[in-house]
């Protein structure tokens, strides 16, 4: 009994040093590419995309979009965001906004479901396509993807799948009509475990200098017009649950999301 007892007490300790081993080698790997990695979603990010859950499915959705059900939206972003994210004046917008919400509101609402998704032999070539197939609904422009995997990897399809589909969607809504978006991924070993390396790349201007990098990744940032800046924060939310590790590159000729997303067992958060 003590011999069981003293490797239930030694698993976790051993776990978390692999874990941050692994992230460490990752980040290594996005600094020698000149990519920015991405930071940590914080408590409250994490919170408040739970919330907004909460608040669109059950309050915005229920009274289809009522001047209270506004009021009661922007409070919540209101009260967690400072002036200088694009939270208040999204939020003053938001009753033209309904399609965005509902849709939003859907996928937050199935992260949890996702998160319990039972794991499957993914082939990202089948993935990819069907993501970009989505997302090329979005835009105009062509989507170019190079599958470089070659087979299959064990992960959860429809919570990756979702993931990949906020980074490609952001990339198309920053190409310009007759853009190309590239997507490119690779399988890599980082510290001895199996991972892939994927790399979307728009075709837009590039994230304005005046802009923190790490700042991106939180609830209500953008610059685009009519746009809530979540796709990035539901992927910062979702990541430590795939094993996940993003960073960012941009420059005025566009800008690539990487992504290495570990197969599953080998970053267990």
């Amino acid at each position: 009994m003590a011999h069981l007892e003293k490797n239930d007490h030694d698993v976790f300790p051993a776990r978390d040093a692999a874990r941050a081993r692994r992230v460490r080698a990752a980040h290594e790997l996005l600094r020698g590419l000149d990519v920015r990695p991405a930071p940590e979603a914080t408590g409250d990010d994490v919170a408040l995309l739970r919330n907004l859950d909460a608040v669109l499915a059950q309050t915005v959705r229920a009274t289809r979009h009522t001047s209270g059900s506004v009021r009661a939206y922007a409070s919540l972003i209101q009260d967690g965001y400072d002036s200088g994210s694009n939270a208040s004046g999204w939020a003053a917008r938001i009753s033209h906004a309904a399609g965005e919400l509902d849709e939003f509101a859907s996928r937050v609402a199935s992260l949890r479901v996702c998160e319990n998704e039972r794991v499957v032999d993914l082939r990202w070539q089948e993935v990819l396509a069907r993501v970009a197939e989505r997302c090329g609904r979005v835009g105009a422009c062509t989507i170019e993807v190079i599958d470089r995997t070659g087979g299959t990897f064990r992960q959860r399809a429809e919570f990756a799948g979702r993931a990949i589909f906020h980074i490609l969607r952001n990339a198309v809504e920053a190409t310009p009509r007759g853009g190309i978006v590239r997507v490119r991924a690779d399988h890599v070993r980082i510290d001895g475990a199996s991972a892939v390396h994927l790399r979307v790349s728009d075709a837009g201007k590039g994230i304005d200098a005046d802009l923190d990098l790490n700042s991106i990744w939180k609830p209500f940032i953008t610059r685009k017009a009519n746009h809530a800046g979540l796709g990035l924060a539901y992927v910062a939310v979702c990541a430590p649950s795939l094993g996940m590790v993003n960073g960012v590159r941009s420059d005025p000729q566009g800008t690539t999301i990487h992504t290495i997303i570990f197969e599953e067992g080998e970053l267990t958060w």
